[in-house]
């Protein structure tokens, strides 16, 4: 179990995530025509923010049984985000894939981490957020043929949904 209250120094991280998501969903939502290359960049820049936030919650989170676990999920996030930034246009046509794999692990992980850990703050609206992760990942695994547009605006909820559920996180690590 994570000790949230060695993580309430940090809360201020799932603020800034959270409302970076927000950006980041408002902008694939509002903007779905826009280029491929700033889709791409902007969500591999998201996973390199959501890959780093969870290897400090891995690194500063206490003494939790499962915190290997989020420091894979952590560097695999920022891997990945590096890469998909780096050639964002190059691989436009698997971030599909890598993001529906990187929502559907990364949700399992949150559903499973609520469930275990009894002292987690509104452990009720993380596995909200982690069954939207993974029924984001399942859309784009299940329909491979979407266009751009159909991916950046399921890209643009699950931002949404993401960072109100890391900004309402922020908020409780800060209280706990």
């Amino acid at each position: 179990m994570f000790d949230y209250k060695e993580m309430k120094t940090y809360w201020w991280l799932f603020l800034v995530s959270g409302l970076f998501s927000l950006f980041i969903g408002a902008a694939l939502v509002f903007w779905p025509g826009k280029t491929l290359t700033v889709v791409g960049w902007l969500i591999g820049l998201w996973m390199l923010f959501f890959g780093i936030l969870r290897v400090v919650m891995a690194l500063f989170g206490g003494k939790a049984d499962g915190r290997w676990v989020v420091l894979i999920v952590g560097i695999v996030g920022v891997a990945l985000g590096i890469v998909v930034m780096k050639n964002p246009s190059e691989t436009v046509g698997i971030i599909a894939l890598v993001a529906a794999i990187f929502w559907i692990i990364s949700g399992i992980i949150d559903v499973f981490r609520a469930i275990t850990d009894s002292e987690m703050p509104s452990r009720g609206w993380v596995i909200f957020g982690g069954f939207a992760a993974i029924g984001a990942g399942a859309i784009l695994l299940l329909w491979p043929a979407a266009t751009i547009t159909v991916l950046a605006i399921i890209a643009g909820i699950f931002f949404i949904i993401d960072g109100i559920m890391q900004i309402m996180a922020g908020f409780e690590i800060k209280k706990a």
